[in-house]
């Protein structure tokens, strides 16, 4: 019985600390789930809910997005953009005009946090898949690069194949003299 306690504990206080993690989040970055509504806010709340959003995007003396120019630029975009419309189909048409540059970065990072430990939690299930797989025919340092292949799946997209084996290939390719 003790086992079941300790277990639930666990469990409860894991959940417990996510929905304290979504809050905070909620809290720093709530404003930008509908900038259309934006429209019947008032004026002063915005720029305060910017001016903590850059504090919280603020490390040392890098800031990864000016309040000021983020306030200016919400003024002008919630006019623009209707209030149905997903975030990122608002994302994209900010980044398709290039007008508005620290809505742009306010929205990456936004759509960005909450995947963040799922998208760990999937590499290290694939790594752990990979190293089931192949336990004797690979050394640490192959998995290690499969891994990092998984994790930074965007890069590994942009990849020329053909060339990479190309080269591979000239470099140990075994030549005999005849």
């Amino acid at each position: 019985m003790f086992y079941f306690l300790v277990l639930v504990d666990g469990a409860t206080g894991a959940i417990t600390k996510r929905f304290d993690q979504i809050t905070n989040f909620n809290n720093i970055f709530g404003f930008l789930y509908n900038i259309g509504k934006l429209r019947v806010v008032p004026d002063t709340k915005i720029l305060k809910c910017c001016q903590d959003l850059q504090i919280h995007l603020t490390d040392n003396e890098t800031k990864d997005l000016n309040d000021c120019d983020l306030y200016e630029e919400l003024l002008i975009f919630r006019h623009l953009v209707d209030e149905n419309i997903p975030l990122l189909q608002v994302l994209f048409e900010v980044k398709k005009t290039n007008a508005f540059p620290n809505i742009s970065i306010a929205l990456r990072i936004m759509l960005t946090i909450p995947l963040t430990s799922a998208g760990a939690e999937r590499s290290f299930s694939k790594l752990k898949l990979i190293k089931t797989y192949l336990p004797s025919t690979m050394s640490q340092q192959r998995l290690t690069g499969l891994a990092t292949i998984c994790i930074e799946k965007e890069l590994s997209e942009q990849l020329n194949y053909e060339e990479i084996i190309n080269d591979f290939a000239s470099k140990k390719a075994r030549k005999k003299i005849i």
